[in-house]
């Protein structure tokens, strides 16, 4: 079945929807999701309502973050389809759909499909079944393809499975994923993920760390074992992360180096 595609953007934030679909014209199928406003939201109530437990740290945006995905998996458990959800700010392949829909055709069983992550964070996959995890890591000092060749360039990608990822610009859930996430995340709390450190060198030896749960991604994260989580790469989609208009303060990703898991 062909994925509803939404668009999560905040009702005030005209000027990111007007430049998502400025710089993705190809797009011509997708509906505009009112992203909930996490300033608006009260955490007691969210704590009655089931949706976080009472030690959750999330500040208000990340809030807002996890009450419109989640309301997008409802939708998905309602409607009994899958949903591709969109960033406001993401660049996507000028083949996109096509793209999307063959993969998704030729997996026989997925939960979730991430269409693009961060790289500025380790990205954890399978590359086959008797080969070991593997760790990409993108270089950070590498000059960034420009929006054109993003969506331009020919793109024959496939699928790995995802064990750890950072991001949330575009991704496609089955309804019965919905439905199994939204049991198994909530409420939600600050049981931490973990990620591989790379010890110095060749950076061959590593162990796992805890990664602080700040967000939904970081929850997602702590599912991709027990859940068939995939990557569609090279990526079909990329996140601008223009940090200088965006609704949360970068304050990077911090990771007890004393912390051991």
């Amino acid at each position: 079945m062909k994925p509803q595609t939404f668009v999560i953007n905040l009702e005030r934030r005209t000027d990111r929807k007007d430049a998502f679909f400025r710089n993705n014209p190809h797009m011509q199928h997708v509906d505009i999701f009112t992203a909930v406003d996490g300033w608006s939201l009260s955490r007691p109530d969210l704590v009655a309502q089931g949706v976080i437990a009472a030690e959750n740290r999330y500040v208000e945006p990340a809030l807002g973050v996890l009450m419109s995905h989640l309301k997008l998996w409802q939708h998905a458990v309602t409607h009994d389809c899958p949903v591709t959800v969109l960033e406001d700010d993401v660049i996507l392949h000028h083949r996109f759909d096509s793209l999307t829909q063959q993969l998704m055709e030729q997996q026989d069983q997925f939960d979730f499909i991430a269409w693009g992550v961060n790289t500025d964070w380790p990205i954890r996959i399978l590359p086959g079944e008797d080969m070991p995890e593997a760790t990409l890591l993108f270089d950070r000092q590498a000059a960034y393809p420009d929006q054109n060749n993003l969506q331009t360039q020919p793109a024959t990608p496939t699928l790995l499975r995802l064990n750890g990822f950072s991001g949330l610009c575009a991704y496609t859930v089955t309804p019965q994923a919905a439905r199994r996430l939204i049991e198994n995340i909530l409420p939600v709390g600050n049981q931490p993920a973990s990620v591989r450190y790379l010890k110095p060198g060749l950076g061959l030896e590593s162990h796992k760390i805890t990664w602080s749960n700040s967000g939904l991604d970081v929850e997602l994260n702590r599912h991709t074992d027990s859940m068939a989580f995939f990557l569609g790469f090279p990526f079909l989609a990329t996140p601008l992360n223009d940090w200088t208009t965006s609704s949360f303060t970068r304050k990077g990703h911090y990771i007890p180096d004393n912390v051991f898991i």
